[in-house]
């Protein structure tokens, strides 16, 4: 069965099953131009600058049906025994988002569902995102689509339900996305990031106010990606380097689980977030943690910047032996 992905828009135009015509079209530019890539990618471990006819890739438009408003592809390359990478499209869509979309702080969502009533109120939710999940998964499963939630909630659900599912397929797909080196990985990131940024950037102007990714399989749906207009805009300005930098700091918070945590340098006169991608999780963990021990941590990093060249957040990809001097 061919994998089937969905770009599903809320809010604004969208609840009345219309988008204007301008932004869909942009978006659809940006999106088939992202998909082929990725598709191009996924075979021979490249991409081309221009798409033309050799090089454009068995991706289909499908008909539409009425919802909030989607647009559907089908994705008709199945993954190949050739392939630089054999996943489908939603697998690469989901290694270009743990990197370049900033981890949810479990603290903000666990705060929302306590407050809510989901889960029980308490201190420290950065160590209890498995809590976190397994209450989100027991709501979803007895509730009424989130009808009582407030919409900031349930935004807040979709994304961690998202985020959630591409850590999953990380970890299923560990082996495989091994096979994609530093260095294609970056230019797939490079590539990837500023189509992304306009496909959710034109949309969510009037158009929508959400816009959601879900995969379609024999295996079922998975939502693989969401974005509200506030995250869109941190990836319109988010500029990943193409060279790892190492940076020495003193870890003062790490999630285990997910990831992501915060970093005091320059002397402790700054702070920055920091997120592992969770299909480098399970190995870089333990030794960052014994190496948390220590007063400072060596890291192989890629700076996030935004579009004045400031760092807002760092990629961590590796751990190097702390200096003694």
């Amino acid at each position: 069965m061919a994998e089937r992905l969905t770009f599903h828009f809320e809010g604004a135009l969208a609840d009345e099953h219309k988008m204007n015509f301008y932004e869909s079209a942009r978006f659809q530019y940006a999106a088939a131009r992202l998909m082929v890539k990725l598709a191009q990618f996924r075979r021979k471990g490249k991409f081309v600058s221009k798409i033309s006819v050799k090089s454009n890739l068995g991706v289909q438009l499908v008909s539409q049906a009425d919802g909030s408003f989607n647009i559907n592809i089908e994705d008709a390359d199945q993954p190949d025994e050739k392939d630089y990478v054999k996943v489908p499209l939603s697998d690469l869509i989901a290694y270009v988002s743990e990197r370049i979309i900033e981890k949810l702080d479990a603290d903000v969502i666990g705060e929302a569902l306590a407050e809510a009533g989901i889960m029980d109120d308490s201190s420290d939710f950065d160590e209890r995102i498995e809590e976190i999940d397994e209450a989100i998964r027991e709501y979803l499963d007895g509730s009424d689509l989130l009808a009582p939630l407030d919409q900031e909630t349930k935004e807040l659900i979709k994304r961690r339900v998202a985020e959630a599912q591409r850590e999953k397929v990380m970890i299923e797909n560990q082996e495989t996305i091994a096979k994609i080196d530093s260095e294609s990985g970056q230019k797939l990131i490079a590539m990837a990031a500023p189509l992304l940024s306009e496909m959710a950037m034109t949309a969510l102007r009037r158009s929508a106010d959400t816009f959601e990714i879900r995969s379609s399989s024999e295996e079922g749906t998975k939502s693989i990606l969401f974005l509200d207009r506030k995250m869109a805009r941190e990836i319109e300005t988010a500029v990943v380097d193409e060279r790892i930098t190492p940076l020495l700091g003193d870890v003062i918070q790490f999630n285990k689980d997910n990831g992501w945590g915060k970093i005091k340098i320059e002397e402790g006169t700054k702070i920055l977030s920091f997120s592992i991608p969770y299909d480098k999780l399970a190995s870089m963990k333990q030794n960052l943690i014994d190496q948390m021990k220590k007063d400072l941590v060596y890291l192989q990093t890629y700076f996030v910047r935004d579009q004045a060249g400031e760092v807002k957040r760092l990629i961590v990809v590796g751990i190097l032996r702390t200096p003694t001097s």
